[in-house]
C-alpha cells in the first residue's frame, strides 16, 4: 500500500510538472511565432509531449469541448474532414491541408489548460516583455538604416513586414486592455510608453497594410467593449481623428496607401504582379469558381487544382500563374468548404469573440486579437499562415479558456 501511494505521489508531481512545462512552451510558441518558424515548431512538439505526459489529456479536452469557442472548433474539424472526402485531389494533399489547420487543434487543446487566470497573466506579461525588446530593437534598426535580414525593409527582423506588424498590433491591444486595470501609475505610465512604442512601429516603421487595417478595427472593437454600444458614435469619431493625424503624420504610411490605391486602379492593364493587383484577380476567378458551387464548394485541398487550370485557360499572363491560395481566408473556405463550411467558420469567430467578450481583461484581449485577426484575413489566409495562425491560435486557446464546472473536472493545478 505504501508503494502504491509512493507511486501514486511520483506520478502525481510528473504530472503536475509537465502540465507547467506545457504551459510555458505554449507561451513560448506564442511570443516566438512571428519571429520563428523554427523555435516554434519546436515548442509546440514540446507541449504536446508534456500535455500527454500529464496524464490530463481527457479531463482538459473535456473541458475544451464544453467552452463554446471548443465545440465549434469541434463542427469545423468535422466539416473540413468530410469536405475532404468529396475532394478531388490526392490523399496526402488532403492531409496536407488538414495539417495546415493544426493551429485551431492547439488552440482547442489550450482552451483545457489554461485556466487560471494567474497563467493568463503570465503569457500576457511575458509577450508583453519580449515584444517591448523587439520594438526597441526595429525602432533603433530603423534609425539607424540598418537591414538584418536580406529582402526584408529597414526595421523588419521577424519573418516579415506582416507578421511583425500583426505582432506589435497584438502587443498594442493588450496594452489598452491593461490601461484600464487598477494598476499603479508607475505601471500605467510604463504601459502607456510600451502603446506608443508598438503604435511607432506599426504606423511609422512598417509597410504592412495589414497592421494599418487591423488595429483600427480591433480598437473599435476594443472600446466598445470597454465603454458599451452607445459610446459608438463617439469611438468612431476619435478613431477617424487619430487615422487623420497618422496619415498626415507618416510618411510610411502615406506612400502604402498611394501604392495600393495606384495598383488597384491599374491592376487590368498592369504587366507585371502586384500586391493589390494580384488579390483582385484572384478575388474575381474565385468568385466565379465559387458560383459554380456555392453550397458545398470543392472540398477541403481543391483550391490549387480548382484554381489554377481555370485561370491558365483564361489568361496568357501574370494572371494565369498557379497559387494555392486567394489571400482572402474567406474566399478560400467557400471555395473548398462551401457555404455550409463558410458560415461554420464565421459562427466560430463570432462565438469566440463573444466567448472572450466578457473575461475581463484576458478573455477580452484573446476576442480583440481574433477581431484584428478576421479583419486582416479580409486580404490574407492569416487563419492558416504559420506566424499570424500560430499567434492567433495560442492567443485564443490561452486567453479564452474558461474554468471547468464543477460537474466536469476539476480545475487543473
Amino acid at each position: 500500500m505504501a508503494l502504491i501511494k509512493k507511486a501514486m505521489f511520483s506520478y502525481s508531481v510528473v504530472s503536475e510538472k509537465s502540465l507547467l512545462t506545457c504551459r510555458y512552451l505554449a507561451i513560448i510558441a506564442a511570443i516566438a511565432a512571428p519571429i520563428s518558424t523554427a523555435v516554434t515548431s519546436v515548442a509546440c512538439v514540446g507541449m504536446l509531449l508534456t500535455w500527454l505526459v500529464s496524464g490530463q489529456v481527457w479531463g482538459s479536452l473535456k473541458v475544451s469541448a464544453g467552452q463554446p469557442a471548443g465545440k465549434m472548433l469541434l463542427l469545423f474539424f468535422a466539416w473540413l474532414i468530410i469536405s475532404s472526402l468529396y475532394a478531388d485531389t490526392a490523399w496526402h494533399d488532403k492531409i496536407d491541408t488538414l495539417s495546415s489547420w493544426k493551429k485551431f487543434f492547439y488552440a482547442f487543446v489550450l482552451l483545457g489548460v489554461f485556466n487560471q487566470t494567474q497563467w493568463k497573466m503570465r503569457f500576457v506579461d511575458y509577450y508583453l516583455a519580449v515584444m517591448t525588446l523587439a520594438a526597441v530593437i526595429a525602432v533603433l534598426l530603423w534609425l539607424f538604416d540598418i537591414i538584418i535580414r536580406q529582402e526584408r525593409e529597414v526595421g523588419i527582423f521577424m519573418t516579415n513586414h506582416s507578421s511583425q506588424s500583426i505582432a506589435f498590433v497584438v502587443a498594442a491591444l493588450c496594452s489598452i486592455f491593461l490601461l484600464k486595470e487598477s494598476f499603479s501609475l508607475k505601471k500605467k505610465c510604463l504601459l502607456a510608453g510600451m502603446l506608443a512604442l508598438f503604435l511607432f512601429n506599426i504606423f511609422f516603421i512598417s509597410p504592412s497594410r495589414s497592421g494599418y487595417l487591423a488595429l483600427p478595427v480591433a480598437t473599435v472593437f476594443v472600446f466598445v467593449n470597454l465603454y458599451g454600444y452607445k459610446k459608438m458614435p463617439h469611438i468612431l469619431g476619435v478613431m477617424a481623428a487619430a487615422l487623420l493625424l497618422l496619415v498626415l503624420t507618416s510618411s510610411t504610411l502615406q506612400e502604402r496607401i498611394k501604392l495600393g490605391l495606384k495598383e488597384k486602379t491599374n491592376y487590368q492593364t498592369s504587366e507585371s504582379v502586384t500586391s493589390i493587383g494580384v488579390r483582385v484577380i484572384y478575388a474575381q476567378n474565385t468568385m466565379e469558381l465559387i458560383q459554380k458551387k456555392p453550397l458545398l464548394g470543392y472540398g477541403t485541398s481543391s483550391f490549387k487544382n480548382i484554381y489554377s487550370p481555370y485561370v491558365a485557360a483564361k489568361y496568357q499572363d501574370w494572371r494565369g500563374e498557379v497559387t494555392t491560395d486567394p489571400h482572402n481566408q474567406y474566399l478560400f473556405i467557400w471555395l473548398e468548404n462551401g457555404l455550409i463550411g463558410l458560415l461554420i467558420f464565421l459562427a466560430y469567430i463570432y462565438t469566440a469573440i463573444r466567448q472572450g467578450a466578457t473575461q475581463h481583461p484576458y478573455g477580452a484581449i484573446g476576442a480583440s486579437v481574433l477581431v484584428a485577426i478576421a479583419a486582416a484575413s479580409l486580404f490574407n489566409s492569416n487563419f492558416k499562415t504559420f506566424p499570424e495562425g500560430h499567434l492567433l491560435a495560442f492567443f485564443v486557446g490561452c486567453l479564452l479558456s474558461q474554468k471547468p464546472s464543477s460537474n466536469t473536472v476539476k480545475d487543473f493545478a
